[in-house]
């Protein structure tokens, strides 16, 4: 589980993008940013995250199959998912990265179906991601934010779904999750077509990988609206 005392009432990578969208008025923030700094600040008034609950099958699914997939990638790539990373100068900015290289910070997504495993696939840049992925603009500053808090000049979203023939052996590796049996004992006992797969030898391939280079415009761009944000932020 990845540490939540950092990311009760600060600003995470994984909901960054809430911050990017606009209002009418230029430079304005849209409702989605302030909801989210909203939200930010009633945690901090609670004392606790917002979110408690992790239980939906998507979530299980993908979250389960991150370091699967990690341990399909070479020996550069270096799993840092646990650690919760803070940014040295802005106290309220954290971010959670899957893995990094020695000059890429990674990302990895295990759809829960089918569709939107092709949707992201059948992208062959970040830029086609962002235009006809319905959560292309989460993944894309979530990977900016994540490349500015480890210093990485470069960002990678790898999309991982498992051929057919993986699934026995996903299956009897949810028994070997400490604590965590109860709660994926659906995937144990699932039959394969209840489950996202690829069959052998098909036209797509488990591991897929789109790298980008971050653009200095937005690497600014995020840090400036961040910095506004947390003009909005209480101090209890």
């Amino acid at each position: 589980m990845k540490n939540k005392k950092e990311r009760i009432g600060n600003f995470t990578s994984s909901e960054i993008a809430k911050l990017m969208t606009n209002g009418k008025e230029k430079n304005s923030f849209g409702k989605p940013a302030y909801t989210y700094i909203a939200e930010k600040n009633m945690e901090r008034k609670l004392g606790q995250t917002l979110n408690s609950s992790a239980s939906a099958r998507p979530l299980q699914w993908g979250t389960f199959l991150e370091s699967r997939a990690f341990n399909l990638l070479g020996l550069e790539y270096q799993l840092v998912s646990q650690e919760t990373i803070g940014h040295y100068a802005l106290p309220f900015w954290f971010g959670s990265p899957d893995g990094t290289t020695s000059d890429s910070v990674i990302d990895i997504k295990c759809p829960y179906t089918l569709k939107s495993f092709c949707e992201l696939v059948d992208c062959k840049t970040i830029d086609e991601v962002r235009k006809n992925c319905d959560m292309g603009e989460k993944y894309y500053w979530q990977l900016v934010s994540n490349a500015i808090l480890t210093e990485k000049r470069f960002a990678e979203l790898i999309i991982y779904c498992p051929y057919k023939s993986e699934l026995e052996e996903i299956r009897e590796s949810t028994q070997m999750v400490d604590g965590d049996q109860n709660k994926l004992a659906w995937i144990n006992f699932a039959e394969d077509d209840d489950l996202p797969y690829l069959n052998d030898g098909g036209y797509y391939k488990n591991i897929n990988i789109i790298r980008f280079e971050i653009p200095e415009s937005d690497v600014k761009k995020l840090y400036e609206r961040i910095v506004e944000a947390s003009k909005l932020l209480i101090n209890v």
